[in-house]
């Protein structure tokens, strides 16, 4: 007689993992929306905006920007230079930096896309190629782009992401064509975060607006954002910047590589076990 039986794990670490799927999918849909909405907007704004009504968004924005902020917004991060008519360059630039992001955003966030991956895969491989292919091309335009930025502390934040574009990147293929399947997805995890971290900056710059403001900006190393001057909205961004590189790399870790351990593991301890009884025949 063969009993077939599971393991008498706890149940708890499987409920956990699947919730912590269920917050990880949550996100990324959510920051995946959120990319191609920005994306798509800086690629009408450089595009068809003036520069006066480009302002008046930013300004009507929860970015913490009062006055000088938005003076420091406008003047040092060069927002003027681009709808300069006498800076053709710059305005190419700009306007190719939005087209690129766009077409990486959405290549990204279609490889997130689960029925497609299982129902598609030939739609998920080629889509995947062009991502990765539009990202190294852009390359040295996002090198030279981040070298204009006059931010000193941010550059020991942002260059190491931006040498983790290729590295993620051509890995990524390099395993997908050696038919390592999850490692391929956690370094496309981590691929996507590098991209996923610009955003996330800014998304901590308006977490600051509500931390500086109130009865909380007098435990705030910088105080009342409607307050600061042109150097506290510098150190405010740069802030920013560099908080965001934990949080962005944190959780893509924890979702490419400790996730996936957890899982295996919990999948494990539930296992399916054989135990044999010795049956004991009945004399007549």
């Amino acid at each position: 007689l063969i009993i077939i039986g599971t393991s008498s794990s706890p149940q708890q670490p499987r409920a956990a993992t699947t919730s912590s799927m269920g917050i990880w999918n949550i996100l990324a849909k959510t920051g995946c929306v959120l990319t191609i909405l920005w994306s798509i907007k800086s690629l009408i704004a450089y595009r068809f905006w003036s520069l006066d009504q480009v302002m008046d968004d930013v300004a009507s924005s929860p970015l913490p920007l009062n006055k000088n902020g938005l003076d420091f917004w406008q003047n040092d991060l060069s927002v003027n230079a681009y709808y300069d008519v006498g800076s053709v360059k710059k305005q190419a630039r700009i306007r190719f930096h939005t087209f690129i992001t766009t077409v990486i955003a959405v290549g990204l966030c279609i490889q997130f896309i689960k029925r497609i991956r299982q129902n598609n895969i030939s739609i998920h491989r080629w889509v995947g190629r062009a991502t990765i292919a539009s990202s190294l091309l852009a390359y040295p335009h996002f090198a030279k782009l981040l070298g204009g930025f006059d931010q000193q502390v941010a550059r020991y934040t942002e260059y190491p992401v931006l040498a983790l574009i290729p590295y993620f990147g051509i890995k990524g293929w390099r395993q997908i064509r050696n038919k390592k399947v999850a490692e391929h997805r956690s370094s496309m995890i981590m691929f996507s975060a590098c991209f996923y971290y610009f955003g996330v900056s800014r998304l901590v710059l308006m977490v600051m607006n509500p931390l500086h403001s109130g009865v909380l900006a007098k435990y705030t190393g910088l105080g009342d954002w409607r307050e600061w001057e042109r150097e506290d909205a510098k150190d405010a961004l740069t802030i920013a910047i560099v908080l965001a590189f934990p949080l962005t790399f944190g959780v893509a870790t924890y979702n490419a590589y400790i996730l996936p351990s957890i899982e295996a593991t919990s999948t494990k301890g539930q296992g399916i076990t054989k135990m044999t009884v010795p049956v004991v025949a009945k004399s007549a």
